[in-house]
């Protein structure tokens, strides 16, 4: 995910630890006795929330993160002060004083958990949240202090429904048919859904650029709320965006973090799915969730005034013009591919291509290839190159971070998402409570382990060996917060590790200075020769596709991606800096998670909630 580069660092802040001088027993500990205690407490501490009153429930390096139910964005405060100061501001007060906060029930899943170590004994408990707005749901991390008081170490609430327009799903599902006299309208609903789709005498309220796992997860959301919302996509069928990428592309996460809202993969469901299987699924899935998709269809021209776009668009060789309040840019949180270009480059007598539209490995058999990138997608196309009898070599510029799918990945997960794990929405509500402070104080613990000869130590000092360069992350933290922080140079190994350090795939560490006619020179004199050169070198910032889309909130959205002071996402799912303009991206599991708080903060805007 290519970052602004407006990232705040991010310090690490791993859980508390004591010495307890008689620490109790795990039998002698009820934790759900312990939990009621607790949330009695942190009530009558939170309806006057000041330091004095706050300090006996929440440790003073403690966190209070919240998503949508205390204000309309993403909070992050540590500390008490600063949790003091958040629950003290006007928007936040209005919504304190109808707040209940009361233990998870109905859920057998959700009971406490206790876990007793020897500097640390710890409640994670599932809190259920109400305001006079919303319901929602959250999780409370509880540490016994050595005095024998249990405090919170971290707290996070997020809103999930509306009370005033819940999402028509469970208990609220539609009825579906129509029983009785339908004189007044015979069409069934295949017809009323085509009819809907088409927005002939109507506008939406949302228009959604792209039709990928971003632009689908909260068009189903938003749809679920019953706002009216059209997906436009430039391809011909949903699903292209992954069919059209490179031959050998398997997904690198596995289907236990992968699952899209509403609809889970099945039982069956490889654990690495392939592209050409998730583009069918994600049309099946815009199929299913009665998604209206225009495809083959591409904005020409837009405009912002008194609250509304003027969007027009190009379907099929034909012009429309839509009126909708709000715009989604879901065209991927990489935006447009990252085409470089070098001196000398029109010397070249091979081909240069990108890697968005590379493909049949199979013709350069016998041939040497360089490609340029060290990321997931360049180790993919090199291993598909040597399989298919090519001689490729990686061209490294930087460092990259490598983690293997058979050990390291799962190291990283851990039970969280996994087989026989927890249903998809209670491994989300573990995984997205803890702050991303606490997130990189834990992967810090997990990367170190993970350098054991053991684990991923052995391939690491091969890939060093060999020449391939390698780093821990930032500040040690791993994979998941350079995703967040730089937004690429990682590796999650399945096998181009093993054929760098065995010889199969060559490696050049260094900087190009120019390509000649049979290759490209580095800037330490050697020249590589090669038939093709591939540039696996990533895309280009989402705020660089909106302004290109999108002129008129060129100069007005603010950076994209990386970390604000607090430790949420720059602009991503939040205000961009633009009214009615929207930034919507990353990974299969943050669109599940996050798509609900763009459908939420969009829905409490059109309800008239803020």
């Amino acid at each position: 995910m290519p970052v602004d580069t407006h990232s705040q660092p991010l310090q690490a802040v791993p859980p508390p630890t004591f010495k307890y001088k008689s620490p109790p027993s795990a039998a002698s500990i009820n934790a759900s006795e312990v939990v009621s205690d607790y949330l009695a407490r942190l009530q009558k501490a939170i309806e006057k929330p000041t330091v004095l009153d706050l300090q006996d429930v929440i440790f003073p390096e403690g966190f209070w993160r919240d998503g949508l139910f205390l204000t309309w964005d993403l909070r992050t405060s540590r500390g008490v002060d600063k949790i003091s100061q958040f629950l003290s501001k006007d928007v936040t007060e209005k919504r304190l004083g109808s707040l209940k906060v009361k233990p998870t029930v109905g859920n057998y899943k959700r009971l406490p958990v206790l876990q007793v170590e020897e500097s640390s004994i710890s409640i994670l408990a599932y809190i259920d949240v109400e305001s006079d707005e919303g319901l929602g749901e959250g999780i409370i991390r509880l540490f016994l202090d050595s005095n024998n008081t249990w405090k919170a170490f971290t707290i996070y609430t997020t809103l999930t429904n509306l009370k005033s327009h819940p999402e028509a799903s469970g208990i609220n599902r539609p009825h579906g048919g129509l029983h009785g006299d339908q004189s007044s309208n015979p069409t069934n609903w295949k017809e009323r859904l085509a009819e809907y789709s088409e927005f002939t005498t109507t506008d939406p309220t949302v228009l959604i650029i792209g039709g990928g796992q971003a632009g689908l997860t909260v068009a189903a959301r938003l749809t679920r709320l019953g706002i009216p919302t059209l997906i436009v996509d430039k391809n011909p069928r949903i699903g292209d965006n992954w069919r059209n990428r490179y031959h050998s592309l398997v997904l690198h996460d596995p289907v236990w973090y992968d699952h899209l809202p509403y609809i889970p993969f099945p039982k069956t469901w490889p654990i690495f799915t392939p592209k050409d299987k998730l583009g069918d699924w994600l049309e099946f899935y815009a199929r299913s969730l009665e998604i209206p998709v225009w495809t083959s269809t591409a904005p020409t021209s837009s405009s912002y005034e008194n609250g509304k776009w003027t969007v027009k668009v190009l379907r099929e060789g034909k012009e429309r013009i839509l009126s909708p309040k709000h715009v989604i840019l879901a065209t991927g949180h990489s935006g447009e591919p990252n085409i470089p270009t070098f001196r000398g480059q029109e010397v070249f007598k091979g081909k240069i291509t990108h890697s968005s539209k590379w493909s049949n490995p199979e013709r350069l058999k016998g041939k040497k290839v360089l490609v340029v990138g060290a990321g997931n997608t360049a180790h993919d196309i090199a291993q598909s190159l040597y399989s298919n009898g090519a001689y490729p070599t990686l061209i490294q510029r930087s460092s990259t971070h490598v983690l293997t799918s058979k050990v390291g990945l799962p190291a990283l997960l851990g039970t969280t998402y996994c087989e026989n794990g927890p249903e998809v929405e209670e491994a989300d509500l573990q995984f997205f409570s803890l702050p991303n402070a606490v997130t990189k104080a834990y992967h810090q613990a997990i990367i170190k382990d993970l350098k054991s000869p053991s684990k991923d130590g052995k391939i690491i000092e091969g890939l060093n060996k060999a020449g391939f360069v390698t780093d821990d992350g930032p500040d040690g933290a791993g994979l998941l917060i350079k995703y967040f922080d730089v937004g690429g140079s990682y590796y999650i190994d399945i096998g181009a590790s093993s054929m760098i350090i065995d010889g199969k795939i060559g490696v050049k560490h260094g900087r190009l200075d120019k390509f000649t006619e049979k290759g490209v020179l580095f800037e330490d004199g050697q020249e590589l020769e090669a038939a093709e050169v591939v540039l696996a070198t990533g895309y280009q910032n989402m705020r660089t596709t909106a302004g290109a889309i999108f002129p008129c909130v060129k100069d007005a959205v603010k950076p994209v991606g990386g970390f604000d002071s607090e430790g949420e996402f720059n602009t991503l799912f939040r205000d961009s800096g633009h009214p009615g303009f929207w930034f919507m991206g990353m990974n299969l599991a943050h669109c599940r998670w996050y798509s609900r708080v763009l459908a939420l903060r969009i829905a409490g805007q059109e309800f008239g909630l803020y």
